[in-house]
């Protein structure tokens, strides 16, 4: 009688980790924005500032251009299985939703099109329009010269 292979599972095989290390690549469908600290961003920025490709789109979002990201991200195909090429455009997306308003809106949209579990997919997807929308807030500003901040009667 033969054995089965008994191959390892894709995330394994995808990412040859430490036991108990995160994977920056798996942050945009498993963290919100506010979990995602300064850390966690420089430890994002850094896997893909070792990454490289010969696409002149991809190199363009690997730098940081938002505008390449999103338009990688609007080129995939649904249904979105999650695997190393979802995982590496959304990341480069998420690196640059922090600053690009239309990057986060891109992030929350994708979001909702993913194969995760629906409840963690809207979960997400809802936490980047939140986010999205608080930057988009207008902020108090202070007065010349003095540390008060101006308060603002909204009808």
């Amino acid at each position: 009688m033969q054995r089965k292979h008994q191959g390892r599972g894709r995330r394994e095989e995808h990412h040859n980790l430490r036991q108990g290390a995160e994977d920056p690549f798996s942050y945009w469908r498993r963290l919100p924005p506010e979990d995602l600290d300064r850390q966690r961003r420089a430890k994002l920025a850094g896997s893909i500032s070792r990454l490289a490709s010969i696409f002149p789109n991809w190199q363009a979002a690997m730098a940081g251009d938002a505008g390449a990201a999103v338009g990688i991200v609007l080129r995939l195909r649904p249904p979105f299985h999650i695997s190393g090429r979802v995982d590496l455009a959304m990341s480069l997306l998420l690196n640059c939703a922090f600053e690009n308003a239309s990057a986060a809106l891109v992030l929350s949209h994708a979001l909702r099109r993913m194969q995760i579990a629906r409840n963690r997919r809207m979960q997400l997807a809802d936490s980047w329009l939140k986010y999205n929308a608080r930057r988009a807030a207008p902020r108090p500003q202070l007065k010349s010269g003095s540390k008060r901040r101006i308060r603002r009667h909204v009808n």
